[in-house]
């Protein structure tokens, strides 16, 4: 299986893709906000926020992106959306970064490197992303053999990847 890269939207998004060992990768957006960061090819999307769902394909269809991804979210109370993957909800909340690591192992992948998620300063809504670190430290031990990231506070609690650990 080839490693996954996950794409978020913080805007070390680009620099992280470019320092990135490179490979030839799969790739996963993480929610409205990162839909459209990379045009490549995504073969997945994770969202946290299941009634953004159409809005998200949209989006990425307006930018001139493919839209035959498969979906990702957790099984949110009343939510009736559409999705390949329904994820058990990990608490605390690690966003939909960590929903989408944690897909992404029960798919099967073994090599994880987030671009885009240091999880530090503020989403488009003005929303600190520190608030969803105690989500990772709760599930480190689930995540650490298998994720690397390539910037910020997840970078530190993780480790950055490079050529012997993708290779392994």
């Amino acid at each position: 299986m080839k490693p996954l890269m996950v794409i978020g939207a913080a805007p070390c998004l680009k620099d992280d893709m470019q320092n990135a060992p490179k490979a030839d990768y799969d790739y996963m957006a993480i929610g409205l906000d990162a839909v459209d960061k990379y045009l490549g090819r995504i073969e997945y999307m994770a969202t946290f926020h299941p009634d953004e769902i159409p809005a998200i394909k949209e989006r990425r269809k307006a930018s001139g992106g493919n839209i035959d991804y498969k979906v990702i979210k957790h099984n949110a109370a009343n939510d009736t959306h559409e999705a390949d993957y329904i994820m058990e909800y990990w608490k605390p909340t690690g966003s939909s970064a960590l929903l989408g690591v944690q897909a992404a192992l029960g798919i099967g992948y073994k090599k994880i490197i987030l671009c885009g998620c240091p999880l530090e300063g503020e989403n488009a809504k003005g929303n600190g992303y520190a608030f969803f670190r105690d989500g990772w430290k709760k599930n480190i031990d689930k995540v650490k053999d298998n994720v690397r990231s390539m910037s910020g506070w997840t970078m530190e609690l993780l480790g950055a990847p490079d050529e012997d650990w993708l290779n392994a």
